[in-house]
């Protein structure tokens, strides 16, 4: 049986291409500690899922794809980028389109795709709705906040965000026992 990742993002999912990015970025749940682009062939099944054509993905692309992901998390949290995120964007050779106005990328296979991503994060970075692409403070699923001050901290109030919540409860009611 193929896994999903589970799809806390429903209601909140990003819009445009940002939603590619979203689902790139959600392809591992830390929560559960599984990895669903855990071989060449899952990389390639995700890629050909979303619309990418990918002939051969080998374990040098799947380890790429995971760097990228990861620093795109990181720069979800902390609004810094990385050194795989400027190799990825290199080895796409994104290229600026003049008559679409666009970043685009001239390689194929896992490098255009991941290019494609980029080119997505650039873009939102560019036009300041980056902002609302966040990652979840408790199980790091990205998510697009949708409050009106850009304040919100997890991917569901009703998960995450009541998990963390009832955990201080708890603390303050039951403190821990001193040793």
């Amino acid at each position: 049986m193929k896994q999903r990742a589970p799809r806390y993002d429903l209601p909140r999912a990003a819009p445009g291409r940002l939603r590619l990015v979203q689902q790139f970025v959600n392809t591992t749940d830390h929560e559960h500690t599984r990895e669903l682009l855990a071989t060449p062939a899952a990389l390639e099944g995700w890629l050909a899922a979303e619309g990418f054509v990918v002939r051969s993905v080998g374990p040098a692309a799947l380890r790429r794809a995971h760097a990228v992901r990861d620093e795109l998390r990181e720069l979800a949290v902390t609004g810094r980028a990385g050194e795989a995120l400027a190799v990825a964007a290199d080895r796409a050779r994104l290229t600026l389109d003049l008559e679409a106005g666009e970043l685009r990328p001239r390689a194929s296979g896992v490098d255009g795709a991941l290019g494609t991503i980029l080119a997505a994060v650039y873009d939102a970075l560019h036009d300041g709705s980056w902002e609302r692409f966040k990652a979840c403070r408790n199980c790091g699923w990205a998510f697009w906040d949708e409050s009106r001050n850009r304040s919100a901290a997890w991917c569901s109030m009703q998960l995450c965000g009541n998990r963390l919540k009832v955990r201080r409860h708890r603390d303050k009611v039951s403190p821990r026992s001193s040793r």
